[in-house]
């Protein structure tokens, strides 16, 4: 069982600035308490113990969150964060690239059913997707018998068969590899690259990601602020 989750929190939500220019925003809160803090519980139920944070973008509010929580965090800094994106950030979690372990984003949300299915896939890189949602799919995804054959924004509408709710699990057997690529596109230069663009690039070297379907779970990313509007009720 994955004992470790890398959360990604460094971003400055500038799509959010109304909300996001006086707090980062994993720490908005919903009924009182952050959206990391939810999201770091959600984890804890699910039986994960061990939580990198790596963040940026006014990291003195996401050092005192940090300092107060009951949980074994392990928090990084990006200074770059205004300049790349979210694979550099990864990049400076890369030793704690070990093991089983899940990445998200700091500005997600997912209940514990969903990283126990997860968990449940026996293979190497696993995926969540929800089939659910195509319509409106942001991170559109194209499936084919339990596997992802392609992935990104730019899927037509024909193709898209599921949205990529944000969250990844890596299990040991495909951490060196995993971590090999990240070294390489990083060295190349390619930081402004997602760290989801990592499996696009294993997909083409034929390596299977697979994906497990949470219809019916509730999720969310606070992508706008009409994201942060609509979800405030759910709690």
């Amino acid at each position: 069982m994955a004992k470790k989750a890398i959360i990604l929190a460094a971003g400055r939500g500038t799509r959010m600035a109304s909300y996001s220019n006086s707090l980062p925003k994993p720490l908005l809160e919903f009924k009182g308490e952050a959206l990391l803090s939810r999201q770091l519980r959600s984890f804890k139920e699910a039986g994960v113990e061990d939580f990198v944070i790596v963040g940026g973008y006014m990291i003195d509010q996401i050092t005192v969150f940090v300092k107060t929580s009951p949980h074994r965090i392990r928090l990084l800094y990006n200074p770059f964060f205004a300049v790349n994106n979210s694979i550099a950030s990864l990049w400076f979690a890369r030793e704690y690239l070990d093991g089983d372990v899940f990445i998200t984003n700091g500005d997600t949300y997912f209940q514990k059913e969903i990283f126990m299915k997860l968990l449940k896939n026996k293979n190497e890189y696993v995926f969540g997707v929800d089939e659910s949602r195509r319509s409106d799919a942001d991170y559109r995804v194209n499936l084919f018998e339990g596997e992802i054959l392609d992935m990104g924004k730019d899927i037509t509408e024909n193709d898209v068969m599921a949205e990529y709710i944000g969250i990844a699990l890596i299990k040991k057997k495909g951490i060196p590899l995993f971590r090999d690529l990240l070294e390489k596109t990083i060295k190349a230069g390619n930081y402004n690259l997602w760290w989801e663009d990592l499996f696009i690039e294993l997909m083409s070297k034929s390596r299977k990601i697979s994906y497990v379907d949470v219809t019916g779970d509730f999720w969310f990313e606070v992508d706008e602020a009409k994201d942060y509007r609509k979800y405030q009720r759910y709690f």
